[in-house]
């Protein structure tokens, strides 16, 4: 280490400043605010997309001919479990917002897709195993539906994501409008 020739000699310098901390609470929004768009996000978008994936089934019924017994509760049901598992895509995104990672928020949309694709496929496999399909035009609706709520799940999951990352962040801020989070 140099001496500084402005200081007189014995004298002690006084550490340099970290300005590394002092940048980050400025620029980086608090984890509280992350959690809080985490939720909302999760919530907000697991509504929308549970809502969707509920029409769909009820087009999947209409096409098989299967008896519909949707209930308020049922949708109720699905609305929470749909909110639960968009957690990780909102979760990562928040994170995302908060860390500069951009990883996170990809982990927690390919979680989400999978684990709520996963689920949805297999639901609906097994209530179609009860209604044999005929071939032609039902098992072309069939499959165009299934691939509609794999779609579903998979735009819920990157809405959330950017819904999380959105509000984490608040106003203005370069990640708001689209630009890369690298570069900051």
């Amino acid at each position: 280490m140099t001496a500084d020739p402005t200081v007189p000699l014995g004298a002690s310098e006084p550490a340099p400043a970290d300005d590394r901390s002092e940048r980050t609470d400025r620029t980086r929004p608090a984890w509280g605010r992350a959690v809080g768009a985490a939720g909302g996000a999760a919530v907000v978008v697991g509504l929308g997309t549970a809502l969707v994936a509920r029409v769909l089934m009820r087009l999947v019924a209409d096409v098989v001919g299967a008896e519909t017994g949707f209930s308020v509760v049922g949708t109720l049901g699905i609305a929470i479990v749909f909110s639960v598992l968009m957690v990780p895509a909102a979760a990562g995104g928040a994170i995302e917002a908060r860390t500069r990672r951009a990883v996170v928020g990809l982990v927690g949309v390919l979680t989400t897709s999978v684990v709520l694709g996963w689920g949805t496929a297999t639901t609906a496999l097994v209530d179609l195993a009860d209604h044999p399909l005929r071939e032609g035009r039902e098992l072309d609706l069939v499959a165009l539906l299934l691939v509609g709520f794999g779609a579903t799940v998979v735009v819920g999951a990157v809405t959330a994501r950017r819904l999380a990352r959105r509000w984490t962040l608040g106003r203005g801020g370069d990640e708001v409008s689209g630009r890369s989070l690298a570069r900051r």
